[in-house]
């Protein structure tokens, strides 16, 4: 129970965001999740809690959580998206929601739909622990592909998580529950989906379509706009709060109280459409922002988690112990039916000796817990989700120490057993993707079919030059980095040596990236993937380099 003092608020904040980011920088040097340190110091301020901090804290986790799904919806890229993701994202943990699910209603006596709600906040990837070791693993092992799949298949996973939360929260919020038909249901689901999925993808491609031409906006002779990074920022900052403001309150006419927008997913439609078309180097400064202002609202979000926790809560370990052993294992089951398909389905062979580490690898990436848990867990107190059952404030709180516990427990665990042993597996998946020394090819003009492909010379490779259909395009500039010396064709680069689907060459590591690939091997430069093709021209044979994400 939270004891409310009264002092100055600016006090409050002052301990807050010093102390609780100084433990955040202690526990991550200590390899720790700082998400548990944040929480720790929220616990301890809920001693002496300020009392304006106190009665604003619900607001304060609705701006955290907002900035959670601005962010899962920069990282969802359309263009991307493969069958293997697709599915090393969903059927796992769709089986783990279905575990959890049926575990609640066997153990518990809860209904189906309030085991599914407590599944879909337990579930989720941590994707603020898994995404940074994952960079640091691709660092380690540039060639191996495993570390650049769960890049892809995180961020998916948790786009999924928080479009499925939300579309239970219709049906569990005390403004459709008892009150629709299970038509009536249906139909207002399925509306608000796709009224907000066009409105939210129309705001955010706009958006993103205009501030990447904002030099070309002028009031008079001037530019309308300075075009800075902080100005885009601010603009999607915004479009992000009004969308979800505005989602909350226009009816759509069903029933009383139905809203025509859902404000969860309006936010990751905006931020995956504005994404997409956005320039490269404009969601890259935008993005570099909004993980600034994320420092400030995870310390906002863990804090006041952990001012919600009661020592208490490690009591009900036993309690939650079945849905933990559960949803790991459910985990593991789904990545031994998606890691064979996936196989599969990029022509590789299939021998459960080699596929063994490869799924105990995606299967440690799932373990580690913090940020969805964090903030869903309070949503159903929030919502007052379950309000016509006679049990329903008792679920909301279950639901809510089951998070806590969940951010406790894996987030501490699951980020140790990936620190310690994700290693151990790449290097024991390595002989499965590099298989070849790399390769240096002569010039040549690659055949007529290829499409946004490109061709390396040995000379090229170490004069920092290269050749895209035939045309040499990159160039040493004065400053030592590198621009286009000549016009581009379509979808490969722009004037400024951009590649308009997201690459830039900024220096001699992206052209060290492509000619270090192995001949047959689909590798990522500069967030794009590219394959290494060994070809016969005339006489000669070279390696073209395509792009596939195109």
């Amino acid at each position: 129970m939270a004891n409310i003092q009264h002092y100055p608020l600016e006090i409050g904040w002052g301990f807050l965001l010093l102390v609780g980011y100084l433990v955040r920088l202690l526990f991550a040097r200590c390899h720790l999740p700082g998400a548990v340190g944040i929480m720790l110091v929220g616990h301890a301020f809920s001693y002496y809690f300020q009392e304006d901090v106190y009665h604003n804290r619900d607001d304060l986790q609705r701006f955290a959580f907002l900035l959670v799904l601005l962010n899962g919806g920069f990282e969802v890229s359309v263009r991307r998206m493969r069958p293997q993701a697709l599915l090393i994202s969903l059927l796992p943990a769709v089986l783990e929601i279905l575990g959890i699910a049926l575990m609640a209603t066997w153990t518990t006596g809860m209904a189906f739909k309030e085991g599914t709600v407590l599944a879909s906040v337990l579930f989720p990837i941590g994707e603020g622990l898994v995404i940074p070791k994952m960079n640091e693993f691709k660092t380690k092992f540039p060639n191996h592909p495993l570390p650049r799949v769960t890049l892809t298949w995180a961020p998916l996973e948790a786009t999924f998580a928080l479009s499925f939360f939300s579309f239970l929260s219709s049906l569990s919020s005390v403004l459709t529950e008892g009150k629709l038909s299970i038509l009536e249901i249906f139909l207002d689901v399925i509306l608000r989906l796709v009224t907000t999925i066009i409105a939210g993808g129309v705001i955010g491609a706009a958006t993103g379509w205009l501030l990447s031409r904002s030099a070309t906006l002028k009031f008079g002779k001037k530019p309308f706009f300075t075009g800075s990074a902080v100005e885009a920022f601010l603009i999607v900052l915004a479009l992000a709060f009004g969308g979800f403001g505005l989602a909350e309150v226009i009816p759509n006419g069903i029933a009383e109280g139905s809203h025509l927008f859902d404000p969860d997913l309006c936010v990751i439609a905006i931020g995956s459409s504005f994404a997409e078309f956005a320039t490269p180097n404009l969601l890259h400064a935008v993005e570099g922002y909004l993980s600034g202002i994320w420092v400030f609202g995870a310390i906002i979000l863990f804090s006041m988690l952990g001012s919600r926790t009661e020592v208490s809560v490690f009591n009900d370990v036993t309690r939650f112990f079945p849905f933990m052993v559960t949803g790991v294992c459910c985990r593991l089951i789904g990545f031994c039916i998606v890691v064979p398909v996936a196989r599969r389905l990029s022509n590789q062979q299939v021998h459960w000796r080699r596929m063994l580490p490869e799924i105990l690898f995606f299967w440690l990436c799932c373990l580690p817990r913090a940020t969805l848990q964090g903030a869903l867990g309070s949503k159903p107190i929030q919502s007052n989700f379950f309000s016509h059952s006679e049990q329903g404030v008792k679920w909301q709180e279950f639901i809510s120490d089951g998070a806590r516990l969940y951010i406790l427990f894996f987030s501490v665990i699951g980020s140790v057993l990936l620190e310690i042993f994700g290693k151990k597996l790449l290097k024991a998946t390595a002989d499965d993707y590099h298989v070849a020394a790399p390769h240096k090819a002569t010039p040549s003009e690659p055949h007529s079919g290829a499409v946004a492909g490109a061709v390396f010379s040995e000379a090229a490779s170490k004069s920092k030059e290269f050749s895209i259909a035939g045309t040499p395009v990159i160039g040493p500039s004065e400053d030592g980095h590198l621009a286009a010396i000549s016009e581009p064709d379509d979808n490969i680069l722009d004037v400024d040596g951009v590649f308009t689907a997201g690459i830039t060459i900024q220096d001699s590591e992206d052209l060290e990236a492509f000619s270090n690939m192995q001949e047959g091997a689909v590798s990522e430069v500069g967030s794009m993937d590219w394959s290494c093709m060994a070809e016969e021209h005339g006489h000669e044979q070279v390696f073209v380099y395509r792009n596939e994400t195109l």
